[in-house]
């Protein structure tokens, strides 16, 4: 049996490594080098003939360390290189041989933590305001506004008095405080630190309100459906982490605490929860488990403190005290074009017309849609 040991460059044991960037910057491993120490039975024994191979993850770089420090003994520098392996630790195989004949063989299994950051930076990045009525006031949303945030919908004045309202804005009822702006807020910030194009026009907060709004576009709902009809926070961690690792940055924001569609309040949760967040920092120890960094609207000067916890293997998060792993929820993790880009509302609203509108409209439509299907096809009866 052939032991293996991983130091430091100063001797000290190395017992993982650390793959990591700051914001913006390359990937690079911690430490950037080390040495594998193989204490193996004495080559006497084995005789001129004898042959020691190192093996190690594609990609890594190898060189003797000098001379066996006695017989029986190498060591080599090895220079890590590359994204680590999916599975979160790097194998490492010294194998002894004599005329091709394996007689002894060791293996070190080195983990590996990854820590990703991306270019935005909550402390440089955030707006001026959080999503409070004590930053923001009572907020209304007008049809200029209206305008710019949809190009084309059905019933546009429907439309304005309903789910658009309901939707969009911040008001005091009482003691209670109605709405938000946590998607325009976190989107705005997240495009602004991206220097991404085309923004809305006007001043801030009314860019704010705009991309708030957009999450009723056509485009933002179907680029959402995937994630809400095929639930997975598991999948949402790892597009993000996937595009800081290849791209430092990511585009994308989180939409937690959205309820799973198999619930059976499912579309009064979809109109009374839900919670927009910028994802921008990572760390992943162990295949089962990661940590997410989140910019919250709601607690912008808390970024540190502000943590998605994701079980990988249940596929599962909290983000305490909003969401425990127990609960039915969800994370929609839809792109920032789709936001920018998106300007039609056609299945907003319709579906404005049936969660607001009278009922005769949906009358009439259904029936028209059933009265349309006999007519086809009793005309192919007859036609057959």
């Amino acid at each position: 049996m052939i032991q293996l040991r991983a130091r430091a460059a100063d001797g000290a044991t190395l017992d993982h490594l650390v793959y990591a960037n700051r914001p913006g910057e390359p990937f690079r491993y911690y430490p950037d080098r080390f040495i594998l120490e193989a204490t193996m039975p004495s080559l006497s024994v084995a005789g001129t003939s004898a042959q020691v191979v190192l093996k190690v993850p594609q990609g890594w770089y190898v060189l003797d360390y000098g001379p066996p420090l006695f017989q029986g003994q190498r060591r080599w520098w090895i220079w890590p290189s590359g994204q680590p392996p999916s599975a979160l630790y790097a194998e490492l195989t010294v194998t002894l041989r004599v005329q091709r004949r394996a007689i002894a063989r060791g293996r070190l299994g080195l983990p590996i933590w990854i820590m990703g950051y991306h270019r935005f930076v909550p402390e440089q990045h955030r707006l001026p305001w959080a999503n409070t009525l004590a930053d923001l006031g009572e907020i209304e949303p007008s049809h200029q506004q209206f305008t710019q945030t949809f190009r084309f919908c059905l019933f546009p004045r429907a439309f304005f008095r309903g789910l658009y309202r309901d939707t969009v804005g911040i008001r005091q009822r009482g003691t209670q405080v109605i709405g938000g702006l946590c998607t325009g807020l976190s989107r705005l910030a997240l495009a602004r630190a991206l220097e991404a194009s085309p923004l809305p026009e006007g001043t801030l907060l009314e860019q704010v309100i705009v991309l708030h709004g957009r999450q009723l576009t056509d485009r933002a709902l179907l680029a959402g459906a995937p994630w809400f009809f095929f639930p997975s926070p598991r999948r949402a961690y790892f597009r993000f982490m996937q595009d800081v690792l290849q791209r430092r940055e990511s585009d994308l924001c989180f939409d937690i605490n959205v309820p799973v569609p198999w619930r059976r309040d499912v579309i009064q949760a979809l109109l009374g929860q839900g919670h927009t967040v910028v994802p921008y920092a990572f760390q992943q120890q162990r295949p089962d488990h990661a940590a997410v960094w989140v910019f919250d609207p709601n607690a912008p000067d808390r970024a540190s403190e502000t943590v998605l916890s994701i079980d990988l293997r249940r596929n599962r998060y909290a983000y305490p005290p909003l969401i425990t792993p127990n609960d039915r929820v969800t994370i929609v993790a839809v792109r920032l074009p789709h936001y920018l880009r998106g300007r039609t509302a056609v299945l907003a609203s319709l579906a404005n017309m049936v969660l607001y509108g009278p009922r005769w409209p949906l009358v009439m439509f259904t029936g028209s849609v059933l009265a349309l299907t006999a007519y086809v096809w009793r005309h192919r009866a007859t036609a057959r």
